[in-house]
């Protein structure tokens, strides 16, 4: 019964602890006095059988000694202790004490106490440099850099450099900024003749309006071009011709249907559209990958056996391959790079054969394994080939870079100036290599034996070179306006509205307009598919395509104001608005408005328009009278003066103050009202062709003068038009600019170029005669070694002012700090496991409590018992945390953050130390931590990520945790490190374990060798699955290898943009069901279909979603086997092709269509719109989801048969 209040507990710990205690911890049972006089006898019963329970069950310690461990270095100090050399415990926060910096006095100082004197070679140091240098006394090869004030000495090199620096600002000068002021983008005279450009055009644009075109997104028309030619010469294959007409027929079908407004797709299944093609010369094409269902079915799998082959062998053989190539002396950027190719090659020979042999691939579709290889290397190589194309220019750019430096010392300097010869060198570079990138995948490929990916890269390669240039000139060619202004003009007349009736799918037609004088009556339920529309008004469109399309703007607006404005003052003001002369004359209310119903498109009155006239007001507000004085009289006689008091009033505010008032002023000022205001209107109409004109013109000049609301260009100032062609354009950069820019560049240049170079040439002379005379006057005769930092001298390098210093250690002191670190982490664990013990009475209480009255929704709180066994509780944690502590403090090593990244140790002694913290660890872990921790051996091991019982591996990861990552990187020759040695009283003890160890310098360590910033840096394999995916888009910084983004289209005018290549990865092969249609299309060349028609792009966007269906299998099916089979036309295939059929039905639907195809609305057209509608619609939806799926299934065609039943399954709803 304890085991299951307290819970399931590892009787196994506990006894090892309470077996290391000399004296074990002593149970007590609890007590709780209860009083039960003022209880019922059962309850008095209930809590007195609790009691007894409790009391059996429950406990607390009533003596628990905390003994720690004992300690290793005093265990093997008390064996060592009989021993004559014996010296006493390992302090272990003396092992890493910083060295002292501070020896400049003693370097200065000779035997006699005196500073020293300079000797000849740092006399001859400084008149070199201005700097000396004095050896280090503490540290043995180290030395103390001074630097003299530049008024005692600078020396001949800094001199020159300083000569060089001004003669570079002086040529600067000449060079760039002269050479600017005449031509550059800013302030300069090609800027200014810019300028005058600008102005008169602007000003050409103001008086008539100067033609604004555009070409439209070229890249993206050459992107379609291109998706073109890739498959202009593929053709269906002969076996499955039959498929292509079914499913290019049924596209046309579906279209027509769509067209002709018959919304009954749901009566056919879409057929599977042909994945497999050939090239002229009966090469076969694959394009299976692009169904998404089946690409969807193969990630899965894909990204297991890319996750199960990244691990477990790669750090064993980055290792090896790293130890390799640097017993070949090669650098650290080399390593890097040859050890990540040959890991990621065994990655991928390992990966790909994995998946060429994948049982479930094939049966998801035979040869798809393969097919996946294929593509993935096909994506690889052509990563692979910009990646050798950037490293080639940068290696050119180096190149360049030396040899600038080296033959132009002065004008290398100028930093404008390289930069320029950079620009000129990459795009001179990138001439000559533009298809470099294409010729090389192609020979990759073709070595791979990739010759589906070889056939695409010719014709992409054959598309840049000899159509891209032709396009690009001829799609320049095509304008388009750059703005289109739309002018409306109200139809006065309700019978000439133009009614429009469209259905879900975006077609409309105009029919007859019908004017009802009642709104119609609804016999039949609304159709939500069918929408109506009205249009009050006729659209004129202008557009900035030819000249004089300001002038022609200002007549179209002129026009339509004109007419607006003569029907609204004409008609709406006088017969239609509320001080109409029809108010004033018509005996009744009038409804001046009509609205439409959706039910049959008709007009019918607008009752919330309905008008009052002068009769219906007065007969209006008497009614009103009466009303109120009824609900008066028909209310109670319960006020505070009564009826007979308050009727009087209530008479005197409505037949006087509302009716008599109300009556006098609705006929006397609403007939004044409506007459002039009326006739104000017809005034203003009849003379409307008068002062429109004038008001249009004024709006004209506002739009030069402050804002310009026609502004043909969304990125053209919209601000005072006029003021900036005159003012900008003409005054500041027509006029002032090239006069200011003259100057500059041919006056003020030239004269500063002469001056500087001038100063320069005057401050070198000077600046040597003047080193000349204080060296061999002051220097040479009285100068000596400083003491410390003054004016005249200041050290500016030796030991402790470098910040990448390092400090060597000796192995003992490694071994010292792991043996403290071994102790402290049995001490932790040692630590949680007494704490587990020690909470096992407040455990076993929470747990009894739960049990038996958790369910009557009673709760824990801290009182009584459980009080005073918490109080318990926090004594004996107290008292362990303060032995711990103590331990603790004793353990520490003293080693801080700044100390530990400097520590390291040289290769030997680094193997020598992890070799044998392997063996201390080996010998203390398993006994001392690992068995407190509760874990099994192989589940530690697995924690750690390490292979089981790898304690060289374990002591390298305590040795990176006790000092820092880098310290796994040995020591080299050419490092700045200091010794930092020790007089310990008992390091000799760490000298006799080193020496009794057995060590090889050949030693195969197996360790995970840390790659910090600077050093080999060698990265895990991994590939994205998105690599098998060829509708995915790809970059160099995709591979972790590769560092390159490759470029496709050129960006806008005046971007610092260089194409680097063309080759675009993954190559932009259309979908099939493209291929298919152009293939269609070019065969039916009379009855073609339009993949422009955006319903047409839904259908073939909808047939996409189907799962794949490999067409061999169904080569024997009649074409009537893809229409629906109905209970009296059972199926009788298999079981798996009906299943397809099934899948596709679920797949598409009219409700789905009217559910995701967005619904099309009359607007006006836009430039914008004609691009909108592309050929190839999936290059601009790759990451579109399913937007077809069927929520009532038929259930017809999925069919189990049994020996015993025929039995129809109904298919599950699939979202």
């Amino acid at each position: 019964m304890l085991d299951i209040i307290t819970g399931k507990m590892d009787k196994t710990r506990e006894t090892n602890y309470l077996a290391e205690l000399g004296s074990e911890p002593q149970r007590e049972a609890l007590t709780f006095p209860l009083g039960t006089e003022k209880l019922e006898p059962q309850t008095a019963e209930v809590v007195q059988s609790i009691k007894k329970l409790a009391e059996h069950l429950l406990f607390h310690w009533k003596t628990f000694p905390i003994v720690l461990p004992d300690s290793i270095t005093e265990r093997r100090a008390e064996a060592m202790g009989g021993k004559e050399d014996y010296q006493g415990v390992v302090q272990f926060k003396d092992l890493f004490i910083a060295p002292s910096f501070d020896e400049l006095e003693a370097v200065a100082t000779d035997e006699n106490g005196k500073l020293k004197k300079l000797r000849e070679e740092q006399l001859t140091m400084i008149r070199n440099t201005g700097e000396f240098d004095v050896p280090s006394l503490n540290f043995h090869g180290q030395t103390h850099r001074w630097r003299l004030s530049k008024l005692i000495q600078k020396g001949t090199e800094r001199t020159r450099s300083s000569l060089l620096g001004d003669l570079s600002r002086s040529l600067y000068l000449l060079i760039i900024t002269a050479r600017n002021r005449f031509c550059s983008n800013f302030f300069s005279m090609t800027e200014a003749a810019q300028g005058w450009a600008d102005g008169l055009l602007n000003l050409l644009d103001i008086l008539i309006g100067v033609p604004s075109t555009t070409p439209g997104d070229l890249c993206q028309k050459l992107h379609e071009e291109r998706m073109r030619y890739l498959v202009a010469e593929l053709d269906i294959k002969p076996n499955m011709k039959r498929e292509l007409n079914t499913y290019c027929e049924y596209i046309k079908s579906q279209c027509n249907q769509l067209l002709a407004n018959k919304n009954k797709t749901s009566d056919f299944r879409p057929p599977p559209i042909p994945y497999c093609y050939q090239t002229p010369k009966g090469q076969d094409i694959d394009l299976r990958l692009f169904n998404r269902d089946l690409m969807n079915n193969s990630v899965g799998i894909l990204s297991n056996i890319l996750d199960r082959h990244a691990k477990g062998w790669h750090i064993q053989m980055r290792i090896k391959l790293i130890r390799h190539y640097q017993s070949q002396g090669l650098s650290n950027e080399e390593i890097s790079e040859r050890v990540s190719e040959d890991i990621m090659d065994h990655y991928l020979r390992k990966v790909f054969t994995a998946i060429s042999t994948n049982a479930e691939l094939e049966v998801l579709q035979p040869g798809l394994g393969s097919l996946l290889v294929n593509q993935a290397r096909s994506v690889i190589a052509m990563m692979k080939t910009q990646q050798n194309l950037q490293q080639k220019l940068d290696v050119h750019k180096e190149t360049l870079m030396k040899h600038l430096q080296k033959t132009f010392p002065v004008k290398s300097l100028i930093e404008t100036w390289m930069k320029e010869q950079m620009q000129a060198f990459e795009q001179e570079f990138i001439r000559q290599n533009l298809w470099t990138a294409h010729e090389e995948a192609i020979s990759m490929c073709e070595a791979e034996g990739l010759e589906q990916t070889v056939y695409f890269l010719r014709r992409d390669l054959n598309f840049i070179k000899e159509r891209e240039s032709v396009l690009r000139k001829e799609l320049g060619r095509v304008k388009i306006p750059t703005r289109e202004y739309t002018f409306y003009t109200r139809i006065w007349l309700p019978q000439n509205w133009i009614v429009r009736q469209s259905q879900f799918v975006g077609r409309s037609e105009v029919i007859p307009t019908i004017i009802r004088n009642i709104e119609p009556a609804h016999n039949n339920s609304l159709d939500l598919n069918t929408r109506f529309s009205v249009q009050k008004s006729t659209e004129r469109v202008t557009s900035t395509r030819y000249p004089f399309w300001r002038w022609w703007n200002f007549i179209q607006r002129t026009w339509s104001n004109t007419w607006n404005i003569i029907y609204f003052l004409g008609i709406i003001i006088p017969w239609c608005s509320p001080v109409s002369l029809r108010a004033l004359i018509w005996p009744s209310a009038f409804v001046p408005d009509l609205e439409q119903s959706q039910f049959d498109g008709s007009l019918y009155p607008r009752m919330s328009s309905s008008t009052h006239t002068l009769l219906s007001r007065l007969r209006a507000l008497w009614a009103n009278v009466l009303e109120s004085r009824a609900k008066f009289e028909a209310a109670p006689d319960r006020g505070f003066l009564g009826k007979s008091m308050t009727r009087h009033f209530n008479r005197l505010w409505n037949f006087v103050v509302k009716g008599a008032v109300g009556s006098s002023v609705i006929v006397l000022v609403f007939p004044v009202l409506c007459l002039t205001v009326s006739s104000a209107s017809l005034i203003g109409a009849v003379l409307a062709p008068v002062w429109v004109p004038v008001a249009t013109l004024l709006v004209h000049l506002f739009c030069f003068l402050v804002w310009d609301i026609d502004n043909p260009r969304s990125e053209k100032n919209r601000i005072s038009i006029l003021l900036e062609a005159i003012v900008w354009n003409i005054l500041l950069q027509g006029i002032l600019q090239p006069l200011s820019a003259f100057s500059v560049g041919a006056l003020l240049c030239p004269l500063a170029s002469f001056t500087v170079f001038l100063a320069g040439v005057f401050r070198f002379c000077l600046r040597n005669f003047w080193d000349t005379a204080m060296f061999h006057v002051i220097i040479k005769t009285r100068g000596r070694v400083p003491a410390g930092d003054g004016f005249v001298a200041r050290r500016i390098a030796g030991p402790g002012l470098a910040s990448n210093y390092f400090f060597q250690i000796r192995p003992e002191q490694a071994l010292a700090a792991m043996e403290a670190r071994v102790e402290h982490d049995e001490l932790e664990a040692w630590k949680k496991q007494v704490l587990t013990v020690l909470e096992q009475p407040q455990e076993a209480y929470r747990n009894f409590v739960d049990q038996c009255f958790k369910p009557f929704s009673a709760t824990l709180t801290e009182q009584g018992v459980y009080l005073r066994l918490c109080k318990e509780l926090s004594q004996y944690t107290s008292e362990l945390n303060t032995k711990v502590s103590e331990r603790e403090i004793k353990l520490y090593t003293g080693l801080n953050p700044d100390l530990q990244r400097r520590i390291k140790l040289p290769e030997t002694d680094l193997k020598l130390t992890i070799s044998y913290s392997a063996r201390l660890l080996e010998e203390f872990y398993p006994e001392h931590v690992i068995i407190r921790t509760g874990l099994t051996e192989e589940q530690f091991w697995e924690k750690l990520d390490l292979e089981f019982r790898d304690w060289r591996g374990f002591a390298a990861k305590k040795l990176k945790e006790i000092f820092s990552s880098t310290f796994l990187v040995p020591l080299e020759e050419t490092d700045n490190f200091f010794q930092l040695k020790v007089n310990h009283v008992n390091m000799k003890r760490y000298t006799e374990m080193l020496s009794s160890a057995n060590f090889h310098d050949d030693l195969d360590i197996v360790v995970e060798l840390h790659t910090p910033e600077g050093e080999v840096n060698v990265q895990s394999p991994n590939l994205e699955v998105a690599f098998f995916d060829p509708s995915q888009k790809h970059s160099i910084s995709t591979m972790h290898s590769l560092s390159l983004k490759s470029i496709g289209c050129r960006g806008a005018k005046g971007d610092n943009f260089v194409e680097f290549d063309k080759l675009e990865v993954a190559l932009p092969i259309p979908h099939p069901a493209y291929v298919a249609i152009a293939i269609y299309n070019r065969e039916n060349d009379t009855e073609p279909i339009d993949l422009n028609d955006s319903s047409c792009q839904r259908i073939v966007r909808a047939t996409k979603e189907i799962p794949y269906i490999d067409l061999t299998e169904l080569g024997s099916m009649e074409p009537s086997n893809t229409e629906p089979s109905t209970p009296d036309n059972a199926t009788t295939e298999s079981v798996t092709v009906t299943s397809h059929l099934a899948i596709q039905e679920r797949s598409f639907s009219d409700d789905a269509v009217s559910k995701h195809c967005p619904s099309f609305s009359a607007q006006a057209h836009t430039p914008q719109s004609e691009e909108s509608s592309t050929p190839f619609p999936d290059s601009e939806e790759r990451d579109a989801k399913t937007v077809y799926y069927e929520v009532e299934k038929d259930t017809s065609c999925v069919v189990n048969v049994r020996d015993d039943e025929l039995d129809i399954e109904r298919p599950s709803k699939k979202k």
